[in-house]
């Protein structure tokens, strides 16, 4: 689930005042008042905090006793993060967690690092019968504080999964600061608080934002630690199997391949060639269940343009599915938990830090980057345009597939180098993206023709109802073919590539 949460500082005398308010609408729930111990883990070097995660156990209330908080995005000091939890003892981290939070310690053992207890009082908010929000009043005593710090007090404001009351959140706020309570600007957890200034070093990697005027050593590091983070920062949610984190796990892992074949010129052969096998092989293990899951959506769709009792018949075929996506998630954990992902993980991390630059010319990275990566990013453009000039209106499937390959390189280029050229490389990089969905969705069609002939062998009470999706994956991949020279002839015009020139 997204936590989202409204922080608030007081002396721990402000009272805390009524908050209903009749005109509109709003009513408290009953006020209650619970002692929590929470324990909270991290590394020696503070990993962890520096990347904006808690992991802690904690007792005192129902429900799970391990959490796990993710930064998920601060707007209008409106903290939201990511939550995942484990019922499961206190005591030893549950080998889930762990894992879970492995590839922001990685080979750093984790540790009680500092413990709080919590006097809160917290009670409901609702409008109009429906709850906004959990109002929760801590006063906190610190336990193993890295720096002085005793006691200090704080308000949550905890907004409801589906909350739409902005008005009188709001309204609610203000009656709070009239109190006393002033709300955090930039909102941060209690254990950091308590953990000191250590906890807000920069973590192992940090991207650094780019402009025009930016070298080629930074452009270099702004993309390798880019997409080196957004793999780690969806690495928890591959663990609990989460679809979409798959989905940017993957996606970050293609974009860094791609980068590194776009830009390998400027980088050290050897090891880039390296890195790109080993995020090859990291994307085939993990996407397996992933488009098990693509595969069940289309085949989900189709099914209802199948008559009443024939999509009965195909339930079975979905069933066939969610077992490859159960089987492809076993494999995953394992991936993940192994010494293999492990040294590739160290090896971005060490790379975002410090890319291995070609030795020549020895000036290469201080360079400015305007002129040299234009000349990088016009490689991919003119490789796919030679792979369409070459296609035959009925060209098969495969030469299809490949040119969304360079389609995709291309789009990526182009979006690596964007903070260089602006607008055009934008709008250049949404016209790729736009060639290379409807090549990815003509693939689909042929990924689920494949496999709907493999599972009517294995099934065979399946083959009427098999053949019929298979008529219309044909039929929609002949309309998407038709479609897709409609979208490059659009893309392909020459407005869009005067910043190539």
């Amino acid at each position: 689930m997204i936590e989202r949460e409204i922080k608030l500082a007081a002396e721990v005398g402000v009272v805390l005042p009524d908050l209903t308010d009749p005109e509109r609408g709003i009513s408290e729930g009953p006020r209650t008042t619970v002692q929590l111990d929470a324990t909270y883990y991290d590394t020696s070097t503070l990993a962890l905090a520096r990347w904006g995660v808690t992991l802690r156990s904690r007792t005192g209330e129902p429900g799970p006793v391990w959490t796990l908080k993710l930064p998920f995005g601060l707007e209008n000091s409106e903290l939201s993060r990511h939550e995942l939890t484990f019922d499961e003892p206190s005591g030893l981290i549950p080998s889930r967690l762990r894992l879970a939070a492995r590839a922001y310690t990685r080979s750093q053992d984790l540790g009680p690092v500092v413990r709080l207890h919590t006097e809160r009082t917290e009670f409901d908010l609702e409008v109009d019968g429906t709850l906004v929000a959990k109002i929760c009043d801590d006063a906190v005593c610190v336990d193993g504080a890295w720096e002085p710090i005793a006691a200090f007090r704080e308000i949550e404001v905890e907004l409801a999964p589906d909350s739409s009351k902005a008005d009188s959140i709001d309204a609610v706020i203000l009656r709070l600061r009239a109190a006393g309570f002033t709300p955090e600007e930039e909102p941060v957890a209690k254990a950091f608080r308590a953990l000191g200034p250590h906890a807000f070093d920069p973590p192992d990697v940090a991207v650094t934002s780019i402009d025009k005027h930016a070298t080629v050593g930074q452009v270099v590091r702004h993309l390798l630690a880019k997409s080196v983070t957004e793999i780690i920062g969806h690495h928890a949610g591959v663990c609990i199997g989460d679809s979409e984190s798959v989905h940017q796990f993957r996606v970050a892992g293609r974009r860094l391949r791609s980068d590194l074949r776009t830009f390998s010129p400027l980088l050290d052969r050897h090891w880039t060639a390296w890195l790109r096998d080993e995020l090859n092989w990291l994307g085939g293990e993990v996407g397996i269940g992933r488009d098990a899951d693509v595969l069940s959506i289309r085949l989900r769709s189709q099914l209802a343009r199948l008559p009443d009792p024939d999509a009965k018949t195909a339930q079975s075929l979905l069933q066939r599915l969610a077992e490859t996506s159960t089987d492809a998630f076993e494999r995953v954990v394992d991936v993940l938990s192994g010494d293999r992902y492990m040294t590739l993980l160290d090896a971005l991390v060490d790379t975002a830090r410090e890319p291995r630059f070609a030795a020549e010319p020895a000036d290469l990275p201080d360079r400015p980057g305007r002129r040299i990566f234009r000349r990088l990013a016009r490689q991919p453009w003119r490789r796919l345009k030679r792979a369409i000039a070459e296609l035959e209106p009925d060209a098969p499937q495969t030469a299809m597939h490949a040119s969304r390959i360079r389609a995709k390189r291309a789009r990526y280029a182009a979006e690596a180098v964007a903070p260089l050229y602006g607008r055009e490389a934008r709008r250049f990089a949404r016209a790729m993206a736009d060639v290379q969905t409807v090549l990815g969705k003509f693939q689909d069609t042929a990924v689920a023709e494949a496999w709907l002939r493999e599972a009517a062998k294995a099934l065979p009470s399946t083959r009427l109802v098999a053949g019929e999706l298979v008529g219309f994956e044909r039929d929609d991949r002949s309309r998407l073919r038709d479609e897709f020279w409609a979208v490059w002839k659009k893309a392909s015009k020459s407005k869009l590539r005067t910043w190539l020139k």
